[in-house]
């Protein structure tokens, strides 16, 4: 068990408790915070800076940063309960009625697998970055999600963090299934919203890897730690075949896409 606090502002991360209890030696002011991915500031939280407004470039889906951040934040939070709440009626459905039609047709369209690809549902790797069935595995994720994505969005703005979150989870989608297919031999459906949010805790662990989760609210664990935790687990999971019901390479997938995006970011390459 994990125990989460509500982030503050971004302004204040580096003054104050906050996401599993923030690390209280980074000995930032004001002064000497600095609002650049680049920095070479070591207790700086670095992130790449918006487009300034009055700039004659245009970006590609550039309108997203236009977009009011919470918007985002709490819209992909809605989809994400929207589509729980469709697999959760189509499961009663199911089950009261003997009715598999609904059932069926969630997996056929957000669920990901090389069956929905080769049948012409090529949007089902998009459509999986939304999707959870149990409840155990979107309150998981919600909780992480919740508390973790808004200081990636304040950083990267409304159009990267789109861009993080679709690109983790669509990496973490097409590795799955090419493993599945390729290695396992077996086509896998899968749910692509672990991955999504996966990457997001990954870049975040690169961008302040000294920030502190408290396990079981006692025990303080560095993010770079945590996150290599969770990368050995899922690998280990992955090689010695213990991965039961949960796509471990979807999640490796994602965290490895999320650690690319911070580098990326880092180095300029976009």
């Amino acid at each position: 068990m994990i125990l989460f606090k509500r982030l503050p502002p971004f302004s204040r991360l580096s003054r104050s408790p906050c996401l599993f209890s923030l690390s209280s030696h980074l000995p930032c002011t004001p002064a000497t915070f600095s609002r650049s991915f680049f920095t070479s500031i070591p207790c700086a939280l670095r992130y790449h800076p918006l487009p300034r407004p009055h700039s004659s470039r245009r970006h590609f889906f550039g309108f997203l940063d236009e977009i009011p951040q919470n918007t985002i934040f709490y819209g992909i939070i809605g989809l994400n309960a929207t589509v729980f709440v469709m697999w959760f009626m189509s499961t009663q459905k199911y089950k009261q009625e003997q009715d598999p039609s609904a059932f069926i047709w969630m997996h056929q369209n957000f669920t990901n697998s090389w069956q929905n690809i080769s049948s012409g549902r090529i949007w089902t790797p998009v459509t999986s970055c939304f999707s959870h069935k149990d409840v155990g595995h979107i309150f998981f994720n919600g909780f992480t999600f919740f508390f973790m994505a808004q200081p990636v969005l304040q950083m990267l703005g409304g159009r990267s963090f789109v861009f993080l979150y679709m690109g983790g989870g669509l990496v973490s989608a097409l590795v799955g299934m090419g493993y599945a297919n390729l290695i396992d031999k077996q086509d896998r459906p899968a749910h692509g919203a672990s991955g999504a949010i996966y990457s997001v805790v990954a870049l975040l662990a690169c961008v302040a890897p000294r920030m502190t989760f408290q396990l079981y609210g006692i025990i303080p664990i560095p993010a770079w730690l945590a996150v290599t935790g969770l990368f050995a687990y899922d690998t280990y999971s992955t090689v010695a075949d213990k991965r039961g019901t949960t796509d471990t390479v979807g999640h490796v997938a994602g965290m490895l896409a999320g650690v690319g995006y911070f580098l990326a970011k880092r180095f300029r390459l976009f």
